[in-house]
């Protein structure tokens, strides 16, 4: 029978293995920015709404390589909203309710759309703001049921993204693959059907070097992935067609849009069933013009050169008509931005993440300024 010796060379090298694997751990934590410890991991998953904020955190937004905005402070509140708790209500309430557009974290807090608003309107209109990272219209409407309501709204202004109304085949994280986790009662998404963390998993993903390795695959494997001939569609595909008229979408497509929109109508109901008035609007996307976003538009998801451009005029035509049916008040922020950009040329999105810089949080201020504005002149 064998026996195992001290002199083996795997029992030799193995508190070798272990150094080195700890020096390179200590190295990828200092060195890799990438790098976020799960004290620091602010979105959780969340049966209510599918992810949310952890509560009660504070954290630090750092620039992606090659963008070059400043470091964004990020406070918590225990309702997992950015931001003070609000306090009573004194003038009209509005809440401004989207995705990261309206997450916005990697802008100071007082230099938000909603913020701006809030300084001047105050104290006749108040605007709560929160958004979460890759949330839709499903988990929004949850978020309202759950919570949205309590904060007693007059008013709901929902940013719609045009990565809502991506196929699932194309994207993890789309309106679709909610509804498909999505458990109902009388037609409000009261939960999702989420799979248990594993230990294992929570383990290993305290592990920089993990995180660097899961990072890197997931690049390489887009790069792949986007090099093979498929009939699936792909994110590139769902921006190309959602530009085009609503008649030359692909029916699947096309189907998913609709059954997107669906949901939209259900929270219009539901906020008019306890007198709230909604407003609709679509977030103005960096690939309308070739100066903006140059290093994401690089990014594997795309592929594309940096000065690539491509509208949102189709789903914007379809989303209005669609509002305007349903007897829903748009807001046109897209003009806001194209003539500012004429005007002004002024880059609006960080380089490399692709949201709103501080310049574009400014421009959105001022088209919901001049909304708001209008609306209230005599």
């Amino acid at each position: 029978m064998y026996r195992w010796s001290n002199t083996h060379p795997i029992a030799v090298f193995s508190p070798l293995y272990v150094l080195l694997l700890v020096v390179a751990e200590c190295a990828v934590r200092y060195v890799w920015s990438g790098y976020t410890p799960p004290s620091q991991q602010n979105v959780v998953a969340d049966a209510r709404v599918h992810h949310s904020y952890r509560p009660n955190i504070v954290f630090t937004t750092y620039p992606y390589p090659g963008d070059r905005f400043a470091p964004a402070q990020n406070e918590i509140n225990r309702l997992g909203m950015r931001g003070p708790i609000p306090t009573e209500k004194v003038g009209t309430r509005v809440l401004l309710l989207g995705d990261s557009f309206v997450q916005a974290d990697e802008v100071d807090f007082e230099l938000t759309f909603g913020q701006l608003l809030n300084r001047h309107f105050a104290p006749d209109i108040e605007f709560i703001s929160h958004g979460m990272v890759s949330w839709s219209p499903t988990p929004e409407f949850s978020w309202l049921y759950h919570q949205g309501l309590s904060l007693q709204p007059d008013e709901v202004v929902l940013f719609l993204c045009s990565n809502d109304f991506y196929r699932a085949s194309a994207f993890h994280q789309t309106d679709a693959m909610y509804r498909q986790q999505a458990t109902y009662q009388n037609g409000i998404p009261l939960s999702y059907q989420l799979a248990a963390p594993s230990p294992w998993k929570e383990i290993l993903m305290r592990s920089g070097l993990i995180q660097l390795l899961r990072t890197s695959y997931s690049t390489l494997s887009l790069r792949w992935l986007r090099a093979q001939p498929s009939s699936l569609p792909t994110i590139r595909d769902e921006i190309i067609h959602l530009a085009q008229p609503s008649e030359q979408w692909p029916s699947e497509l096309y189907n998913n849009v609709s059954e997107t929109l669906d949901v939209v109508a259900d929270i219009h109901t539901y906020l008019k069933e306890n007198q709230i008035q909604m407003h609709l609007t679509l977030v103005p996307l960096p690939f309308a013009w070739p100066d903006e976003a140059p290093v994401g538009k690089q990014h594997p998801l795309y592929g594309w050169p940096t000065d690539f451009s491509v509208s949102q005029a189709g789903i914007e035509a379809h989303a209005r008509a669609f509002a305007q049916r349903q007897g829903i008040d748009w807001i046109d922020l897209q003009s806001t931005f194209d003539r500012h950009k004429e005007h002004t040329g002024e880059q609006l999105f960080n380089r490399a993440d692709g949201h709103w810089n501080a310049a574009g949080h400014r421009v959105v201020s001022d088209a919901l300024r001049t909304y708001f504005s209008d609306r209230n002149a005599p």
